[in-house]
């Protein structure tokens, strides 16, 4: 990139010295803390790269189960914070943005209320907040249904390529995950990306939340990194039938993707891939 250019939102340029002596500019990811509130109260402070701070606070909350079909969203407010020296990270200033979600039920005779919970999220986060097993089971046992769908291998292999391709902060920095959202026939319909893996996934499914598009019973996920137990929770907590990932699988990820119906193809590229499916034992292999 060009000194001259402007830098994209979510990028610093650092002084660095090569090997060669010279002393000149690289590009890093921004990684800085967002809090994220609902109906007035703290919910989660989470390190994220600046930008698409709406839809990633809606994609956690929507992931969480804490806005749903009956409580949704009736005002979103992105609130910029003042640059603070963090105590524990001296040399670091954090401006303390936080977005602020108001929520309505749509169904006055539901006198449910949203869990009471808090979470403690880093960018490599997995099962952040979550005190006790049992309220991991909650999630999983409410999920939608999902509806299996068989596609083409050779069309699956193909869009870790795609993804790659429409990188714009990876070209740069080499340092940044992201996720997408592509129609059944291989189409690239949204892109996110973030330093954290999870944060990537939140914003592009945090975005058809937003549009009142959720749940996507009709399209693939595809993640730059491994396809771990949160992500796929995420995933089938949209109802997305179909999840790549350029990584591997973990072992409860592909238990709860077969379990579900889910098609989770790993170590996705071209020429290559692990279909993961039922066996006529019932149990899961690749």
């Amino acid at each position: 990139m060009s000194t001259s250019s402007p830098l994209p939102r979510g990028i610093r340029a650092v002084p660095v010295r090569r090997n060669n002596g010279q002393l000149n500019n690289d590009y890093v990811v921004i990684e800085e803390p967002l809090e994220i509130r609902l109906d007035g109260k703290p919910v989660v402070v989470t390190m994220r790269t600046p930008g698409h701070d709406e839809e990633l606070a809606t994609g956690f909350l929507y992931s969480e189960q804490l806005i749903t079909d009956n409580r949704r969203i009736s005002d979103i407010r992105c609130v910029a914070g003042i640059s603070t020296t963090d105590t524990r990270i001296k040399v670091t200033h954090f401006p303390g943005d936080r977005v602020e979600i108001t929520t309505e039920k749509h169904d006055p005779t539901d006198n449910t209320q949203p869990a009471d919970r808090t979470f403690r999220a880093t960018a490599s986060c997995g099962v952040c907040g979550k005190e006790s097993i049992d309220q991991l089971d909650s999630l999983t046992d409410s999920l939608p249904e999902i509806i299996p769908i068989a596609i083409e291998t050779a069309l699956l292999e193909s869009l870790p390529g795609h993804l790659r391709g429409a990188q714009e902060l990876f070209d740069i920095t080499g340092g940044i995950h992201a996720a997408a959202i592509f129609s059944m026939d291989g189409k690239l319909l949204c892109l996110r990306e973030d330093i954290g893996r999870h944060n990537a996934v939140d914003k592009v499914i945090g975005h058809y939340v937003l549009q009142n598009a959720a749940p996507l019973r009709e399209r693939i996920l595809v993640v730059s990194g491994r396809a771990g137990f949160e992500l796929v929770q995420k995933a089938l907590n949209a109802a997305i039938p179909v999840m790549v990932s350029v990584g591997a699988a973990s072992s409860v990820a592909v238990e709860m993707a077969a379990t579900a119906g889910m098609t989770l193809y790993t170590f996705a590229g071209r020429g290559g891939g692990n279909l993961h499916v039922i066996s006529p034992d019932g149990t899961t292999e690749t």
